[in-house]
């Protein structure tokens, strides 16, 4: 299944005012599953994503906890982490795409910097197993979703994508600019269902 991991807050008295955590990611990683290997051009490559991905596990909780572990160095498999991490209430999950086995976990925490702050702690001290994420970063809910989706060539190319992108042979820059065009239905899809929090 995929399984992707949306950590959110309600910052403000309105039920229905998000904040939700999400993060930048590389234009290529090197290591997968705490195993170095051979750098792979990531798909989506630097573009806004939500942590997740391609994940074996018994349920969608658990799958979606290994993703956000294995991108984020946070396991919140854990009730020791959980409560570190301030969270409220149980998770919860929905559907994103029956037919290709894509879904969403949702965890509400009390303040999604916190979790932020902790996500690029362990990032630049590279604690997770999957060099999947640049940076991670709170976004209000009703914005983020624009910024889901293919990123321009120059963007792709300049700041700290381009130093990335220009350590690559010309096949993997091709590559590059071909998996940065990639559509972000799934993480729309995924803020947009907070709408139907508990």
């Amino acid at each position: 299944m995929y399984a992707y991991h949306l950590i959110y807050d309600i910052p403000t008295a309105n039920p229905r005012q998000y904040r939700v955590l999400v993060a930048w990611k590389n234009v290529y990683g090197s290591r997968f599953g705490g195993n170095p290997t051979t750098p792979t051009v990531l798909n989506g490559s630097g573009q806004l994503v939500i942590p997740g991905g391609s994940v074996v596990a018994p349920d969608v909780i658990t799958a979606g906890r290994i993703e956000f572990f294995e991108e984020t160095g946070i396991d919140l498999r854990q009730d020791a982490v959980r409560r570190q991490m301030q969270t409220v209430g149980n998770s919860w999950s929905r559907v994103l795409d029956g037919q290709s086995g894509a879904h969403c976990v949702y965890q509400e925490v009390q303040d999604a910097e916190f979790v932020e702050r902790a996500c690029n702690a362990n990032i630049q001290g590279q604690v997770p197993r999957d060099q999947e994420l640049y940076s991670a970063v709170t976004y209000d809910a009703s914005v983020v979703g624009q910024l889901f989706g293919a990123i321009s060539q120059t963007d792709l190319t300049t700041g700290w994508r381009g130093i990335q992108y220009n350590n690559l042979d010309s096949n993997n820059q091709a590559l590059a600019r071909r998996k940065s065009q990639a559509a972000g239905d799934w993480y729309v899809t995924a803020v947009q269902g907070l709408q139907y929090a508990p």
